[in-house]
C-alpha cells in the first residue's frame, strides 16, 4: 500500500474539494436540460455521474467523515449502477447530488485554513489521538480536558510541520521588526524547526540557540544557569515548553529575566489545562507516573495558570495574554485557531496589554475551574468503576473456575464421573464437511441465550419464534446435518486464559444445567470452531470447504465476507444474497425464498448470526450443502492484522464499535449481488 506524507495528502483534499463547485456546476446543468427536454441520461451522462459519485464518496473518506454521510454516497453510487427509468427518478437523484455536494463543501469549507507560518492552503492534522488514549490509560484526571494551544483539530500544519503555538508565536513575531538597519538579538530554548526556520529567513533577526542535550545549538547549556550569557543580551527570547522540565524553575525565570532587553520580549508557553489554577510537581517519577501525574512521559511539573503567572511576576516578569481580542477574530478564524488559543508574553518595562482584575474575569476563572474539577471527578467515578468490574470479574472468575474444577480437572477417572457433550475433533469436522458434503449449523452462547428467551448481542434481538427455530434445529436429526456445539463444556487447558476466564463466566452451575436439558447424551456433536481460522493451518483446511466450489453467499449487509482479502480466492465463483446486519430473521421467509432459487450442487456460505443455524437446517432439509461460516472472514483479517479491532469496512459483533462500518466501493463485490434484502 502507497504511503503519502502529511502534505500530499493535504494537496489531495484540497484537489477534491476544489472540484466540488465544479461538479455543482455541471449537476445543474443537466437538471435544467432534464426540466426542458424531459430526459438527459446518455450513456456518456450516465458515465460522467458515476464519476461524479465516485468523487464524492472519495471525499467523505479522505476527509473521515460521519458514516452516515459515507453511506449516502454510497446508496447514491449504487442507484447509479441501476438504469434509471424516468425523468422523476433522473430528477430526485440530481437533487439528492446536489443537496450532498453541498453538504460536502459545507463541512470541508469549515475544515479550510491557512498556515501564517508556511503561507499554505492547508487543512490541519489533529493532535495524535495516542496522546489522549495514553492519557486516559495511565489513569490521568483531565485527560480529556482541554489544553490552551494544544487545538484538537487544528494541531499540525501538513506543510510546514508547525505546531499551533508555533503559529500563533510567529504571528506575534511578525510585529516584532527592527529599526532601520538594526538587528534583533533573538534565543530559542529548547528550538522547534518551525520557529527556528522563522527566523532565519528573517534578515532583520540574529539567531541563537540552547539547549542541554541538544546538538548543534549555539550554546548547549542548563537554563538554570546561563552564565556564558551577558546581562540583557536579547531582544527576543522564546522558551516554549520547557520549563515544564527544569526542576529549579524560579532559577530559570530568573536567566530569562536577566538575559532579556529592558524593552525586549520573552514568548512563555507551558502546557496549561483551561480550569486548572494551582501547580502540581515531583521529581524522579517513572515515566508511567509522570504520564499519571502530568499527562506526559517526561514531564514533572503541570502548572497551573494563576500559579505560572505569578512565578513569572515574582521574577520579575509583567505578563501579558494575548489571545484573539489582541489578533483579531478574522485572523483566528482564517489561520485555524481558537478560542483557546492564548498566548504569554513577559516583559519588563513594556506593557503590550492591561491586566483586567475585575470580579467578572475572576468570577469566569471560577466556573472554569469548578468545570474542571466536576469533569475530573468524573473521570475518577469511571476509573473507579472499571476496577470495581475489574475485581468483580476476577472474584467471578475463581469461583466458578471452582464450579467447573471437576469438569476441567485432567484425571481421567474423576472425569469418567461426570457427563458433559462428545464434540469431535475440528480435523474430523472438516473432513464431515469436506469429504462426506455434510452441512453444519453452529451454537454458541448466543443462540443458546436466544434460545433461553435471553438478549446477548446488539445485532439480533429476542424472537419467540427464532427460538423455537433454534431448538428444532439443535434437536434434529438430519443425516447430511451436523450440529456444531463449542467445545467448552470440559477440559480447558488448551484455551487462552482470557477465552478460558470468559467460558467461567459465562458457564454458570445453571447456565451448564439449561443448556444439558437440550443436548443428547448418546449424540456425537461437530466441532463448532472450525469457523475460526486463528492459524495459517486452520486457513488452509476452511479453504478446501470451498475449492472450485461454485458459492452463493448468504450474508448480513457490510458483512463483505473476502473483500479486500484472498481467503475465498480459490472458489470457483461467488454469488451474494444480502441480508439486514441486525435481525436478519425479520426477513427469514424472503431470504430462504431466494436461497432455494439457487441450483442444488452450488455451496452455500452462510454468515448470518443465529439465522444462520436455522437457515443451514432448512436448507440441509432440501438437500443443499449449507456451512454455517460464521466468523471466518472475521478471523482472517484478525489474524492477518494481528489483533481483534475493529475492521473498518467490515460489520463485527465482537470487536468495540463494530456496527461502525465504513462504506466501500468495489465494482467485483457490487457485480456478485444477486439479492438485497437489507433494505
Amino acid at each position: 500500500m502507497t504511503e503519502y506524507s502529511p502534505s500530499e495528502i493535504n494537496q489531495m483534499k484540497w484537489q477534491v474539494y476544489r472540484q466540488l463547485a465544479q461538479l455543482k456546476q455541471k449537476i445543474l446543468v443537466w437538471y435544467r436540460e432534464l426540466s426542458v427536454n424531459d430526459s438527459c441520461w446518455g450513456m456518456r451522462e450516465q458515465e460522467e455521474a458515476k464519476t461524479i459519485a465516485a468523487v464524492m464518496r472519495s471525499c467523505a473518506l479522505l476527509f473521515a467523515m460521519p458514516s452516515a454521510v459515507m453511506e449516502r454516497c454510497g446508496q447514491i453510487e449504487r442507484r447509479l449502477e441501476r438504469k434509471l427509468q424516468d425523468a422523476g427518478q433522473q430528477g430526485a437523484l440530481l437533487e439528492e447530488m446536489f443537496e450532498t455536494l453541498e453538504g460536502l463543501e459545507a463541512y470541508i469549507g469549515r475544515r479550510a485554513k491557512k498556515c501564517n507560518a508556511c503561507k499554505s492552503d492547508v487543512f490541519f492534522t489533529p493532535i495524535p489521538a495516542g496522546y489522549e488514549a495514553t492519557r486516559k490509560q495511565c489513569g490521568f484526571l483531565y485527560w480529556n480536558a482541554d489544553f490552551q494551544l494544544e487545538s484538537k483539530e487544528n494541531y499540525g500544519c501538513p506543510v510546514c510541520g508547525a505546531y499551533d503555538r508555533d503559529r500563533l508565536m510567529i504571528a506575534f513575531l511578525e510585529e516584532v521588526r527592527a529599526e532601520g538597519n538594526e538587528r534583533l538579538k533573538m534565543l530559542q530554548v529548547a528550538p522547534s524547526p518551525a520557529i527556528e526556520r522563522y527566523a532565519l529567513g528573517r534578515e532583520d533577526i540574529a539567531y541563537e540557540s540552547t539547549d542541554l542535550m541538544l546538538a548543534g545549538v549555539t550554546f548547549q547549556a542548563d537554563l538554570q544557569d546561563m552564565n556564558m550569557v551577558a546581562d540583557e543580551t536579547y531582544d527576543i527570547i522564546v522558551c516554549s515548553h520547557v520549563l515544564e522540565h527544569v526542576e529549579n524553575d524560579a532559577k530559570a525565570m530568573g536567566e530569562l529575566y536577566r538575559m532579556l532587553k529592558p524593552d525586549g520580549v520573552c514568548l512563555v508557553l507551558v502546557p496549561l489545562i483551561v480550569g486548572k489554577q494551582d501547580t502540581e510537581e515531583k521529581w524522579g517519577c517513572s515515566i508511567e507516573e509522570n504520564w499519571r501525574r502530568f499527562g506526559q512521559g517526561d514531564h514533572s511539573r503541570l502548572y497551573g495558570r494563576e500559579d505560572f503567572i505569578r512565578r513569572l511576576q515574582k521574577a520579575g516578569f509583567y505578563v501579558n495574554e494575548l489571545g484573539k481580542e489582541w489578533f483579531g477574530e478574522e485572523f483566528y478564524r482564517e489561520y485555524g485557531f481558537d478560542e483557546l488559543s492564548v498566548m504569554y508574553v513577559a516583559t519588563k518595562a513594556v506593557r503590550l496589554v492591561e491586566q483586567e482584575e475585575n470580579k467578572e474575569k475572576e468570577l469566569q476563572g471560577l466556573r472554569r475551574e469548578n468545570k474542571l474539577l466536576r469533569q475530573a471527578l468524573s473521570n475518577v467515578n469511571e476509573q473507579l468503576s472499571g476496577l470495581r468490574k475489574s475485581v468483580g470479574n476476577d472474584f467471578a472468575i475463581f469461583f466458578r473456575a471452582l464450579d467447573n474444577l471437576g469438569y476441567e480437572i485432567s484425571d481421567k477417572k474423576f472425569q469418567e464421573k461426570l457427563w458433559y457433550p462428545r464434540i469431535m475433533s475440528a480435523e474430523d469436522t472438516f473432513r464431515e464437511i469436506i469429504e462426506n458434503k455434510k452441512s453444519i449449523a453452529r451454537f454458541g452462547d448466543g443462540e443458546f441465550g436466544i434460545i433461553f428467551g435471553e438478549q446477548r448481542w446488539r445485532f439480533q434481538g429476542k424472537n419467540e419464534k427464532l427460538a423455537g427455530r433454534l431448538k428444532e434445529a439443535l434437536q434434529s436429526r438430519q443425516e447430511n446435518l451436523l450440529i456444531g456445539l463449542n467445545d467448552f463444556y470440559g477440559d480447558l487447558s488448551t484455551w487462552t486464559k482470557r477465552a478460558a476466564d470468559g467460558v467461567r463466566i459465562y458457564l454458570t452451575p445453571e447456565v451448564r444445567k439449561k443448556h444439558y436439558a437440550l443436548l443428547e447424551r448418546d449424540r456425537e456433536y461437530a466441532c463448532a470452531n472450525i469457523s475460526r481460522n486463528e492459524t495459517p493451518e486452520g486457513v488452509r483446511r476452511q479453504k478446501q470447504i470451498w475449492e472450485g466450489r461454485d458459492c452463493v453467499f448468504i450474508e448480513g449487509f457490510q458483512t463483505r465476507m473476502g473483500v479486500g482479502n484472498d481467503l475465498f480466492d480459490n472458489a470457483k465463483s461467488i454469488v451474494r444474497i444480502l441480508c439486514p446486519s441486525e435481525n436478519a430473521f425479520d426477513r427469514y421467509e424472503d431470504i430462504y425464498r431466494e436461497a432455494l432459487k439457487q441450483p442444488k450442487d452450488r455451496l452455500m456460505l452462510l454468515a448470518l448470526g443465529p439465522t444462520a443455524s436455522v437457515l443451514a437446517y432448512d436448507l440441509a432439509m432440501q438437500g443443499y450443502q449449507a456451512v454455517d461460516i460464521g466468523h471466518a472472514d472475521l478471523s482472517y483479517e484478525w489474524m492477518l492484522r494481528g489483533n481483534h479491532n475493529r475492521v473498518p469496512d467490515k460489520y463485527s459483533n465482537e470487536a468495540p464499535e463494530g456496527y461502525i462500518v465504513e462504506d466501500i466501493y468495489d465494482a467485483v463485490y457490487e457485480s456478485q449481488i444477486i439479492a438485497d434484502f437489507h433494505v
